[in-house]
């Protein structure tokens, strides 16, 4: 691969920037002072990591957060290195710059991190990691599963001759006596043995994943929250981390995005949208939970009705749901279960 240095210096590199690509990735080296001494472009691969970082232990690296990085951040935890992870979007707020290259963003970060000016992410555990991407791979198979039943309804909606298939026994009625045009049954009888197939994937996950829940500690203690059940218990652990990471329970909002947008401007201030900042699926499954929630405990079903005279149902809804994710905080910290005495009411 080519290589690209500056003036050679006999400083000693204290800090690295990189920009990592699946194929290739570009390194900085800096001084204590932030002055970069070369940069390198490489081949993502262990060789050339072991080449650049295997002699420079206690090097702070810092790289951004992408897709497939994880082994890299390894290899580089391996060498002993010190890894930062960076948070993309604002780095890209403070170092927004007219002209963009990999190696212009190897330098930026190096010299954030070299002023400790970085903004960087948590950095999950392996168990973590794997539990996440084992939730939203089951999250895939339900929406995979969705979009072909949509299928299979659309084929039967063209000769009006729609039938139930949610369950087993509608489909199979359906596929025995669709009645369709022979082209349309024949997809109509392939998308249901897809479906069939995604059913029995996402009924396998979800026993394994129930299975994990049960000697899951925090889960157990989570699923004492009304309307939160295993698989919700175990996402908000696993995407929570570390939770002592957050200072306080209005953190937890905030980052999962459950909070309105704030503009002001001199002596005008008014609330937005919520940010959608963090996870969406978490989101999703805390308003699932937060309409079980209004049904199931007397604490929350009040707090929703006063928030829903003054602002409208999805305003109430959305404020439960962030309840729910405050409340989780407070649990997983004192490491104590739900007591519905304890919610305090608007």
């Amino acid at each position: 691969m080519p290589r690209n240095t500056t003036k050679p210096s006999a400083a000693v590199a204290k800090f690295a920037g990189i920009d990592y690509h699946k194929k290739c990735f570009v390194v900085t080296l800096g001084d204590a002072a932030g002055n970069v001494i070369c940069q390198e472009k490489l081949s993502s691969d262990l060789e050339s990591v072991s080449k650049v970082f295997g002699e420079r232990q206690g090097l702070v690296c810092a790289i951004e957060n992408c897709r497939g990085n994880e082994w890299f951040v390894d290899a580089l935890k391996a060498c002993g290195c010190e890894v930062r992870v960076a948070n993309t979007y604002a780095v890209r707020l403070i170092a927004e710059s007219r002209c963009k290259n990999d190696k212009i963003d190897s330098r930026i970060l190096m010299e954030l991190v070299s002023r400790n000016y970085l903004p960087v992410c948590y950095q999950p555990t392996e168990e973590e990691r794997l539990l996440r991407e084992r939730l939203r791979f089951r999250t895939k198979l339900m929406r995979s599963r969705t979009q072909y039943k949509n299928v299979a309804h659309a084929l039967m909606d063209k000769e009006n001759k729609g039938r139930g298939i949610a369950t087993k026994k509608g489909r199979k009625t359906a596929y025995e006596q669709g009645e369709l045009h022979p082209e349309r049954q024949e997809r109509l009888q392939e998308s249901l043995e897809i479906i069939d197939y995604l059913d029995r994937l996402v009924d396998g996950q979800d026993k394994d994943l129930i299975g994990i829940a049960e000697k899951n500690e925090a889960a157990q203690r989570l699923r004492t929250i009304p309307g939160v059940g295993a698989l919700s218990a175990l996402l908000l652990v696993a995407e929570f981390g570390d939770i002592n990471r957050f200072k306080r329970a209005k953190n937890v909002g905030s980052y999962l995005g459950l909070v309105p947008r704030l503009y002001a401007s001199s002596d005008v201030s008014r609330m937005g949208r919520i940010t959608k900042q963090g996870s969406g699926l978490v989101r999703r499954i805390l308003v699932q939970d937060a309409w079980m929630a209004i049904s199931r405990s007397p604490a929350f079903r009040s707090r929703y009705n006063s928030i829903l005279k003054r602002r409208g149902k999805r305003v109430a809804i959305v404020a439960i749901a962030r309840m729910i994710a405050e409340v989780a905080y407070r649990i997983l910290r004192d490491k104590t279960e739900f007591r519905e005495e304890l919610l305090t009411l608007g």
